[in-house]
């Protein structure tokens, strides 16, 4: 058995919040998808951004807005998002007061030669 302890894994901020890299798990596990755990400070934003993998965010806990290719939407705990490929998006953390946790997990880049 393998555990990551939230309390001593390897959080960056990357992508505008604090950004946790699951998958890959290096020398555990290469699955054919990468995932992480991403929390947006209260009044934050992530930074927009696009890429060639298909992407979804389950939300964990709070409550934002999500932006995908200029559509706006409110989301909350319990929701899941599909971003398709090249899709350019951010997510807002609309609450002054909660954090905004959620998992990412991405799929689908082409394999380049």
């Amino acid at each position: 058995m393998k555990i990551r302890k939230a309390s001593t894994d390897v959080s960056k901020q990357e992508y505008g919040g604090d950004f946790r890299r699951l998958y890959p798990w290096e020398g555990v596990a290469n699955p054919p998808w990468g995932g992480a755990w991403m929390t947006i400070a209260p009044g934050q934003t992530s930074t927009p951004h696009n890429h060639d993998e298909e992407e979804t965010f389950l939300i964990l806990s709070g409550n934002g807005e999500m932006e995908v290719d200029g559509e706006r939407r409110v989301i909350e705990k319990g929701d899941v998002i599909y971003l398709p490929r090249f899709s350019t998006h951010k997510l807002r953390n609309i609450s002054s007061a909660m954090p905004l946790e959620l998992l990412c997990i991405w799929w689908g880049a082409p394999i380049v030669d």
